[in-house]
């Protein structure tokens, strides 16, 4: 048996993780719909009848009250940085779970995204849907997974050159490159842009982390140390039990510029970063400038 129940309100947000040129940075505005989905494998009894048409009564004069011509982001903590349908989804289950019996999922519509039809441009909503076992947070693979197990590290020393052709400068780098053990993987999803995070929607793609490169660069100024100038990692597509899916389709992920690297990644970038006071060879193709 499925159950649902909608509520339609105006309302704005913004999603701060969003560079700040980006129209949806800012405080904007949006028709939104919240959807309620409850499933119970058997019929309800009486009693979880009553409880739920009594718990969906109450969440229209809620949605009405509380999210209708609000800034979303203002809500609750968990919103404040950034507040997607994804994150608004999770916010609502939080609150309705332990009041709607068989409360399986929300759903949530939102902000608009470009679709192309037969070569005409249009505009159409977003409809993402929460569910609490394909959290990051609480799912079997957890995007902030620290239970890894590295089977192989490689470094090696390379060269970084940089500027236009007729003033090239050359930059000493470190590379190091680390391989999981077999049934430690962690794992993520597959994220617009190419950007490992571990804020994407739980319904994307489910990869599984082969590896993980690290790019060191050493700086002089204001003191001598090591930073990671870039972080790319080798994935595969996995489905939702872990199993690699054939044939295997690797996909390059960098982390630089990602407002949520997952804590693993940033985990193994400190273990592996050289010492401060490991100088770096000089290029042996010409004279560092």
């Amino acid at each position: 048996m499925t159950l649902t129940r909608a509520a339609d309100f105006s309302a704005i947000h913004s999603q701060h993780v969003l560079p700040s040129w980006h129209p949806c940075h800012h405080p904007h505005g949006h028709q939104w719909t919240v959807r309620l989905e409850i499933v119970a494998k058997d019929n309800l009894t009486d009693d979880e009848s009553v409880a739920v048409h009594t718990a969906l009564a109450a969440f229209d004069a809620w949605a009405d009250a509380r999210l209708a011509r609000q800034y979303l982001n203002r809500l609750d903590g968990s919103l404040t940085g950034n507040c997607g349908a994804w994150e608004l989804g999770r916010w609502v289950f939080a609150i309705w779970v332990d009041r709607v019996p068989h409360l399986a999922a929300v759903h949530v519509q939102g902000p608009l995204k470009e679709v192309w039809s037969r070569g005409v441009q249009g505009r159409e909503r977003y409809d993402v849907t929460y569910r609490p076992e394909e959290d990051p947070a609480y799912g079997r693979y957890r995007l902030d997974n620290d239970d890894i197990q590295v089977a192989e590290v490689h470094s090696s020393w390379g060269e970084l050159w940089m500027g236009p052709e007729d003033a090239r400068t050359v930059e000493t780098v470190k590379h190091v490159t680390v391989r999981f053990a077999d049934g430690h993987h962690p794992y993520a999803r597959w994220h617009g842009g190419n950007v490992l995070t571990d804020a994407a929607a739980p319904d994307a793609q489910l990869l599984r982390v082969e590896s993980i490169s690290f790019r060191y660069q050493h700086s002089t100024w204001p003191s001598p140390e090591w930073w990671a100038s870039s972080t790319h990692a080798e994935t595969v597509y996995a489905d939702e039990t872990g199993q690699v899916i054939e044939p295997r389709r690797e996909q390059g992920l960098d982390a630089m510029g990602s407002a949520s690297v997952p804590a693993w990644a940033k985990s193994l970038e400190r273990a592996h970063r050289p010492a401060p006071t490991e100088v770096p060879p000089p290029p042996p193709s010409t004279t560092r400038t």
